[in-house]
């Protein structure tokens, strides 16, 4: 994939001050964040809310601002929507929130590689991250809070 694209979903926008835009719903758990994306109307809101119930904290809904501080790739909300999430259906709760983290992994919400994919990364501010595809499904977030707690073991 070119840099700077690095998945059609997410749709990157750089800003003057070097920092990027993401469309991405984003949280947390033990200072590392998770980037949650896919498609408009695909689950990252309701995946989301599903990961803060089992222990995540929230960082931003819908849209991520990336930046490098001290060479680590961060993640934190644009200051217009921080600390609410968006409840299809409902509406706009608010949650609690960090301000930021570091980005530990991309998560696309999308068709699976394989059953047991190779590892994968995609380019975001010059830094190489992990990104893995999963459908999502009811142990989606399950899944995700264990990827984030214990990270995938290396065989």
């Amino acid at each position: 994939m070119p840099a700077g694209v690095p998945t059609p979903d997410i749709d990157p926008v750089t800003h003057r001050d070097g920092t990027l835009s993401l469309h991405a719903t984003t949280v947390a758990l033990d200072g590392r964040a998770l980037l949650l994306t896919g498609s408009s109307g695909a689950g990252k809101s309701g995946l989301a809310a599903q990961m803060i119930c089992l222990g995540a904290t929230l960082i931003s809904d819908d849209q991520t601002r990336l930046a490098i501080e001290k060479g680590t790739l961060v993640a934190r909300a644009p200051a217009e929507t921080q600390a609410l999430l968006e409840l299809r259906g409902l509406g706009l709760c608010r949650a609690a929130a960090i301000a930021s983290a570091p980005v530990t992994a991309c998560f696309q919400i999308g068709p699976s590689v394989t059953r047991l994919p190779d590892p994968e990364h995609v380019r975001l501010l010059d830094r190489n991250i992990p990104i893995h595809r999963h459908p999502l499904t009811p142990d989606l977030a399950a899944k995700l809070i264990l990827l984030l707690r214990w990270g995938l073991a290396a065989i």
